[in-house]
């Protein structure tokens, strides 16, 4: 009977332990997904806007989005995902404003590169 509830007690704490390794920011995943993109010194993170609650008569921070800051290459890159999304889109890269969704470093880099815009 002992050992009985000594399994059953180790697998509860390893399901537990298993639950909790699991559970991740999007920000996390955010930075994860763009190194695995090939972006580099990648640090994401969740903007919140401030909104007015009628109900509470009190302003209130509400999510609105994710943002990262990376690089492709030497070129600084803002990135931006919003919440419950898996696509994200490059904002700016040195400062300028680009719209592209979902491209890898190299991509970036590429694209840049037709431009005339040196990374």
């Amino acid at each position: 009977m002992r050992a009985t509830r000594s399994i059953v007690a180790a697998t509860t704490m390893l399901l537990l332990g298993m639950g909790l390794a699991a559970c991740s920011s999007q920000s996390d995943d955010l930075e994860k997904q763009l190194t695995k993109a090939g972006y580099t010194n990648v640090s994401a993170e969740a903007d919140y806007d401030t909104v007015y609650d009628k109900k509470k008569k009190k302003n209130v921070k509400k999510l609105d989005d994710y943002e990262a800051d990376a690089k492709a290459g030497s070129c600084s890159v803002e990135i931006e995902q919003d919440s419950g999304d898996h696509d994200y889109v490059i904002e700016t890269v040195n400062g300028k404003d680009v719209n592209f969704s979902n491209l890898t470093a190299s991509a970036l880099i590429a694209e840049l590169a037709k431009q005339n815009v040196r990374c």
